[in-house]
């Protein structure tokens, strides 16, 4: 119960810090540090303003060059936060699920996420690599689905981000997928045979620079397709929460505040929230979508049908 306790403070603490900086960007972006009533704010302003939320910015930047182009570079985004939080909240929860085999009696929370370890492990990982191949990977999947689902599950909580909601971060964990097929096909196959292995054996000659440039392209669009997919669905979820929010201010001001305006609200709302609950479970959709798509293309790099 200690590390649940841990896990819930983690969870608070860093809520708080990364709250207050969003807003005050959104407030400065939008009137330049210049509070507008709401009914007096233009139509599109009430969406611009929901929208600011996905949209990555920085919590500060170091001053380690004269150059401030150099500086840019180290900037610290409210997405990294987040996904410092997530990497926290696992390895307190997990220290506990570790320390948990050793409990006469461990949570049931704890068992939980035990059985979803080993349904990982046995139902993906192994299903698609086999049991001993898959021993070596077991590891790397399981931290990325618990990964990608921590940051996913933060992005519900309000005043939160969602890191996944964005093309830096989904592409870069597309890209570690995407290294480990290049080094763990070279690996299996050896290099020569991993880029020879890439032509359908029998060719005639003339087809092989077209087939070399389709599957180069068939190689990289793997790794694009776990970027754009977790990160679109992700977005979008939110977009259309973000676009119900905005409705029921934009019926207020062409309504004039009337009895009207109320009676729009509500679809609005009930319709924001239905998507809410919707996005619950597309964020465990995804982080199994995700983790599944990259089993299979590590595995079919080491292993090509052709």
């Amino acid at each position: 119960m200690t590390s649940l306790r841990t896990l819930l403070l983690v969870l608070l603490v860093a809520l708080g810090c990364g709250r207050a900086p969003a807003q005050e960007g959104q407030a400065g972006g939008a009137h330049q540090g210049k509070a507008v009533p709401t009914m007096q704010m233009k139509s599109e302003d009430f969406f611009n303003q929901q929208y600011a939320h996905m949209v990555p910015h920085g919590l500060f930047t170091p001053q380690l060059s004269a150059d401030p182009k150099v500086n840019q570079l180290f900037t610290f985004y409210n997405v990294n936060l987040f996904q410092l939080i997530a990497l926290a909240l696992m390895l307190v929860l997990f220290a506990g699920v570790n320390a948990s085999f050793a409990a006469a009696r461990p949570a049931p929370v704890l068992r939980v996420f035990r059985g979803w370890v080993h349904w990982i492990r046995d139902e993906m990982v192994y299903k698609v690599m086999g049991k001993e191949e898959g021993a070596k990977y077991a590891p790397y999947f399981v931290y990325v689905f618990f990964f990608v689902c921590f940051m996913n599950v933060l992005g519900l909580f309000p005043g939160s981000t969602t890191a996944t909601a964005t093309p830096f971060v989904t592409g870069a964990m597309a890209l570690t997928t995407f290294l480990f097929m290049l080094v763990g096909g070279m690996k299996e196959q050896g290099v020569l045979e991993f880029w020879k292995g890439l032509l359908p054996h029998g060719l005639p000659a003339w087809l092989i620079p077209l087939m070399v440039v389709v599957e180069l392209i068939g190689l990289v669009v793997k790794p694009f397709a776990l970027t754009i997919r977790l990160f679109a669905t992700m977005l979008a979820g939110h977009l259309v929460v973000y676009s119900f929010i905005g409705l029921v201010f934009l019926f207020a001001k062409m309504l004039e505040m009337n009895v009207f305006a109320w009676a729009t609200a509500i679809p609005s709302v009930a319709m924001a929230a239905f998507i809410y609950i919707i996005e619950s479970f597309v964020v465990l959709l995804q982080a199994y979508i995700f983790t599944y798509l990259s089993i299979i293309f590590v595995h079919q790099a080491r292993h090509p049908a052709h």
